[in-house]
């Protein structure tokens, strides 16, 4: 099967977010730069990483909540979904979202309804992107509605709700925590995360145990692509890393800049490309 390489983006990629005293490049701003270096289908691949952006996005438009608060990392505007759930529609957006704002309408009606709004799209959106044909982002998807439904589980024994109605996905972790009285939903034999996610949520420090659950995540994605180099896979880790960076940076600013030089510092040793190969125009 065919696969793009970015060996000139991938090596620039350093050069682009720090210099000694600031961050002084933008999520948004990374964002832009994706749409112009990768080929279309690469980019395809990216905006699904970006899909959680357009969920919350899209219960503010249903909720007709104020539309200030729309997230510019979304793929799609608040004009896109008006268009969209008119009478004219041009079919941009994931079949799932289609599918939720049905469901939304006629809610009323069915009364058949057992999930949070935010947790049935959630559940919608990741049996989307598991059908994805990238095994990456399959690995990435199904790793991490793991540890949510694993957390989702926790917090349902601890507030005494009906577990099997809250789990989002139909995997066999999923299968097995529904039938389970067991400490660790009897998987951690199969599935160590179970453990290490479970140790993490009895953390009552909440930076703490973010912090934990978010190194998970990071370990992960440095294993998945430990043997890649100039894929696209390397780009998606890279953003999938950046987004967590970020997100950081806004709860707790020490541990957002020391994941930018995590970030930064494993590229500069795993690239030693010489300068003049920095991101230019629409080299790949």
């Amino acid at each position: 099967m065919f696969r793009n390489y970015y060996h000139y983006f991938i090596a620039g990629l350093p050069e682009i977010y720090l210099d000694e005293e600031d961050i002084n490049f933008t999520m948004l701003d990374f964002k832009q730069v994706l749409k112009d270096e990768l080929f279309p289908e690469d980019y395809r691949l990216a905006q699904r990483l970006f899909l959680p952006y357009d969920n919350k996005n899209l219960l503010l438009f249903l909720h007709q909540e104020e539309t200030q608060d729309f997230n510019k990392l979304g793929n799609f505007t608040l004009q896109d979904f008006e268009e969209e759930f008119s009478d004219d529609p041009k079919n941009i957006l994931p079949q799932y979202m289609y599918d939720f704002v049905k469901i939304y309408q006629e809610e009323e009606e069915t009364k058949d309804f057992d999930k949070s709004w935010e947790n049935k799209l959630t559940e919608m959106y990741y049996n989307y992107v598991l059908e994805s044909k990238n095994e990456f982002l399959k690995q990435w998807f199904e790793y991490n509605l793991n540890i949510k439904n694993i957390l989702t589980g926790l917090n349902c024994r601890k507030y005494n709700v009906d577990i099997e109605r809250q789990l989002i996905g139909n995997n066999w972790v999923a299968d097995q925590m529904a039938k389970s009285s067991a400490k660790d939903f009897g998987l951690s034999v199969d599935l160590p995360l179970a453990a290490d996610v479970i140790a993490l949520a009895e953390k009552d420090d909440f930076l703490a145990r973010e912090k934990g659950l978010d190194q998970l995540r990071w370990d992960k994605v440095e294993e998945m692509t430990l043997f890649d180099y100039f894929s696209v896979e390397v780009v998606l880790a890279y953003i999938i890393k950046l987004d967590m960076a970020y997100r950081w940076l806004g709860l707790d600013e020490e541990t957002g800049r020391e994941m930018f030089r995590k970030i930064i510092d494993n590229l500069k040793s795993s690239y030693e490309f010489p300068k003049e190969f920095a991101i230019n125009g629409k080299n790949k």
